[in-house]
This record gives C-alpha cells, sequence and structure tokens, in this order.
C-alpha cells in the first residue's frame, strides 16, 4: 500500500510494492472494468467547493470532477443511513426491499439479487470496507415502538458481536469484509474481518479504510481478477467535537466560518460544530486523493470505473434544523461524481435527475452486466457517458417515520413524501401541510410556493403525480407506527408493499 508518507516517486520506487505488486507497469486492460465506490457518510453536495462551497476547497473530489462527470442533481430520496444503504445494494424502493428506518435487517430473502450478488456472479472480487448499517446490530430486539429501551438484545447472550455481519447471505454478496455494523470510534478504529473479534487499527477512520482499499486493489491486480469495491467511511457524520475530528485537521478550517441565509439567527449549531464537520470533509477529500493517487500509479485508472458520493446531507441548522431526515436540499442533494477514463467525457456536467436505485444499473450498464428485473432503479449509464439524454421529470422523496430508530409518529423528525424535479421539489407533510420550493429560482428554499391563497399551477400538478409515483412504490404513505408490522421483534423483515417476505 502507499505508506504515509510516501510520494508518488517514493510510491514508484517501493511504497506500492508493499501490495507485493510485479513493479508498476501498465497493468493489460481487464475485460471488464474495476469499480470503486467511495461514500463518506452525511456529506452535503454544497460542502464541497466544486458544489460552490465556500469554506474549504475540496481538490481532489474537484479533481475527480475535472476528470469525469459531475451529477448536479443526484438527489438521496430517504435521506437516511439505512435506506439509502438499502436503496444501493437493492436498487428498489424502500417499500419494496423492506428497508425503511435505521437499524434493520436487511432480508436477503426478499432481496436476493444485490449488487454485489451480480458483479460476483460475473467474476468479480467483491470488497466491502466501513460502515455497513445494513443489520439491526446492537438494537437488535430494543423497541420498535418508540425510544430505545435498554435491555438484551435478540441473540446477544451467544453473541455478544451483534455488529458483526457473518459470512454468508447476510453480506448480500460481498466476500472480502473489513468492516461493521455501526459504531462511532473515528479515533481508534475497529472492524470485523470474518470472525466475531474486532479489530483495532489504533488510527483515524478513513485513514485505516484507505489503506485497506489500496492493499484490496493491489491483490486484484496481482489476480489480474476484477473488483467491485465499496468503501464506506461513517465520517463526517456526527459528533462534530473535536474529539471525533481527525488530528490537525480543525486548524485548516475558517475560525468564522461562512453560514448560509436560511439558518436563523437561533442557530442549533456552533461555529466550532461546523468546523468540526468541514475537519472531516477535508479528511475524506485526501483519502479519496489518496485512492486515485493509487490507481494512477498501479496503472489501474484507466480500466477503473470511480464513484465519489454520500447517502445523505446534514442540515446544520438551515431551516433550524440539524441532521436529515428532512426534505430540503442540504439533507437531500449530495454529490456525485464518475470517473472512467476514455469512456466519460473529462469535465463533463449533466443535470439528470439521480437517485439511490440508479447506481445499481448504472454500474450494470457501465459493466455489461444484466440488471435483475425487479430493479426499481434507472440505468444512467448512457448518460454518465454522454451517449444520451435523461428524460426522466420527477422521482419520489421521502421519510417514513417520524423516529430513525423505530416505527413512531409525531416525534422529531415527522413522516413526509414529495416529488423532486429539476426544478421544483413538493413536499406534503402526514398531517396534510405542504410546502413547494422553486429551487432554480429560490435554492435556500425560503419562499414555500404552497403558503399563498392561490395555488401554483406546479403545486397542482405535483400533488397529482405524487400520488401516482406512491402506487408505482406500492408506498400506502402510512404513519410510522403503521409500518411495525413488516418486522419481527428482532427486526427481521416479514412483508413488504409488495406482499409477505417469500419463505
Amino acid at each position: 500500500m502507499v505508506l504515509p508518507g510516501c510520494g508518488k516517486q517514493e510510491a514508484l520506487s517501493g511504497c506500492v510494492q508493499q501490495d507485493a505488486l510485479p513493479g508498476c507497469a501498465q497493468q493489460e486492460t481487464l475485460q471488464r472494468p474495476n469499480i470503486l465506490f467511495v461514500f463518506p457518510d452525511q456529506l452535503r453536495a454544497n460542502m464541497c467547493s466544486v458544489y460552490g462551497g465556500r469554506n474549504i476547497v475540496t481538490p481532489n473530489i474537484d479533481r475527480l470532477a475535472s476528470e469525469g462527470v459531475m451529477f448536479t442533481n443526484s438527489v438521496s430520496t430517504c435521506p437516511l443511513c439505512t435506506p439509502y444503504r438499502g436503496m444501493l445494494q437493492t436498487g428498489r424502493y424502500p417499500t419494496h426491499s423492506g428497508i425503511l428506518i435505521n437499524f434493520v435487517e436487511a432480508s436477503p430473502a426478499q432481496n436476493p439479487h444485490c449488487l454485489a450478488n451480480v458483479f460476483g456472479a460475473a467474476g468479480y472480487a467483491t470488497g466491502y470496507i466501513g460502515k455497513w448499517h445494513l443489520a439491526a446490530g446492537v438494537n437488535t430486539g430494543h423497541s420498535l415502538d418508540g425510544p430505545r429501551a435498554p435491555g438484551v438484545a435478540c441473540g446477544q447472550a451467544e453473541n455478544p458481536h451483534l455488529d458483526f455481519i457473518p459470512p454468508g447471505p447476510r453480506r448480500l454478496g460481498y466476500t472480502h469484509w473489513q468492516a461493521y455494523n455501526f459504531h462511532y470510534a473515528y479515533q481508534d478504529y475497529w472492524y470485523y474481518e470474518d470472525e466475531p473479534e474486532k479489530h483495532y487499527s489504533h488510527r483515524y477512520e478513513a485513514d485505516t479504510q484507505a489503506d485497506q482499499a489500496i492493499a484490496f486493489m493491489g491483490r486484484c491486480r496481482q489476480a489480474g481478477q476484477p473488483f467491485l469495491l465499496t468503501v464506506a467511511p461513517h465520517p463526517p457524520h456526527p459528533p462534530f467535537t473535536s474529539d471525533y475530528a481527525p488530528e490537525g485537521y480543525v486548524e485548516r478550517t475558517p475560525q468564522a466560518p461562512w453560514w448560509p441565509p436560511n439558518v436563523p439567527a437561533d442557530n442549533p449549531c456552533t461555529d466550532e460544530q461546523l468546523r468540526c464537520y468541514l475537519a472531516m470533509i477535508q479528511n475524506a477529500d485526501d483519502n479519496l486523493g489518496r485512492l486515485l493517487d493509487y490507481l494512477e500509479l498501479s496503472g489501474l485508472a484507466s480500466n477503473t470505473i470511480v464513484v465519489f458520493t454520500s447517502d445523505h446531507g446534514e442540515m446544520l441548522g438551515s431551516q433550524g434544523r440539524i441532521q436529515k431526515m428532512v426534505p430540503y436540499a442540504e439533507a437531500i442533494n449530495v454529490p456525485l461524481v464518475m470517473r472512467w477514463p476514455g469512456q466519460i467525457a473529462p469535465g463533463s456536467r449533466v443535470d439528470a435527475l439521480q437517485t439511490p436505485m440508479d447506481h445499481f444499473p448504472t454500474l450494470c450498464g457501465l459493466a455489461g452486466l444484466p440488471m435483475p428485473s425487479e430493479v426499481d432503479g434507472t440505468d444512467l449509464s448512457r448518460v454518465a457517458t454522454g451517449t444520451d439524454t435523461d428524460s426522466r421529470e420527477d422521482v419520489l422523496i421521502g421519510h417514513y417515520s417520524s423516529g430513525e430508530f423505530w416505527f413512531s409518529r409525531g416525534y422529531d423528525f415527522p413522516e413526509w413524501r414529495g416529488v423532486r424535479t429539476k426544478q421544483h421539489t413538493y413536499v406534503r407533510w402526514l398531517d396534510g401541510a405542504e410546502e413547494l420550493f422553486d429551487n432554480l429560482a429560490d435554492p435556500y428554499q425560503m419562499d414555500n410556493l404552497a403558503a399563498g391563497g392561490a395555488e401554483p399551477a406546479a403545486l397542482v400538478s405535483l400533488r397529482s403525480r405524487l400520488s401516482e409515483l406512491l402506487a408505482v412504490a406500492h408506498d400506502a404513505f402510512l404513519p410510522g407506527d403503521g409500518y411495525r408490522g413488516w418486522y419481527d421483534d428482532c427486526r427481521n423483515l416479514l412483508r413488504t408493499g409488495l406482499g409477505p417476505v417469500p419463505s
């Protein structure tokens, strides 16, 4: 691997050889492209300088955009960790996959043809590094009906390592595993491999994961095997305090950061919290740079599709909110940059609407693999390569429960559904309240067009369109506690909007 402190020339002469690679000669082109999919958690688009960020520069995200295609309308259609990951791996609506809230078990019976299953069957080495969050983990057996109560989780007496995902179907097709379900051990990072034993790196999380990714890609290069590698760092996720920020990075952020105009005077966030968030983003950018440098030095870059994105954004005081789970731009607008030299035009920009469900079919399209028939997403491979345009005019957005860990109504993050177009965001909350924003004229969403006396034509049209999209997704727009019967007490899936889970 490229060791800390190794520059390009040092890497060429020695550091890359830590992978036991046969020199650094250009690798022969593989029959199928490699896939490197990197998605740090909770990175909102407009924090990246290429997306207009004003507080820090993200040179490696910018570099990737200059060498590939940048999507300007990538939308986290359910801005919460586990539902996003479910859409990424299955290509399906949450109401079809059954992955609606955090800390539920992704069901291989309901979702037998996931992203890594398809690529593994085509001869790819499949690897997952980082935060998984597609299992109940330590929440197994905790209440699904309200705030978590302490107690013994299902199976905990027999297996105290509830954040260990054993080899087999629960890994949804990934065979190489250096991952964990969920934790906040950013500074002294730990992960699991194929045994229920924690491995500690004694280093910052994202730094460790970049090392692991480089080592995995090096082994695949040596074996001449194409790979699908997903790298999922937890930062820049809260807590936003200096104890969780990477060492030396907060000092690189502005002492008086810029705040957007939709942050109220009684901002629930502080300068220090924003600076810690920015520090984590800079570390994510640096580690992306390390991965890109390795691909160049090893000769893998020419035949590797690199995807950089995030699962959702972070409100950071905008609209007076924190976290995610709301329909506003800061929560649902995420960066998405893709690079494939010779296939994707450098410096290209597309405004096609893109959702988490689209990654699966798009990667299949780019790699020339068949897409499972149950996938709901859209293949945007020809959009990415500039050989076609996307005719899709709108996408369904939503949040299924007012609690991120349980099925409830009337809690901190009320349920909503909506429609996102290139111009508008339309939202209907569970209590019937509506919001409509013109994102082009009002990018900070400070003027609710649904609040006036007269109804704009867009409001009438999108209200009708929401009903159509809900029908496609088999989404009855239930209150959060209406989904409680979809799971057993150990958070295993029993049914979805399509009916009972296959036995």
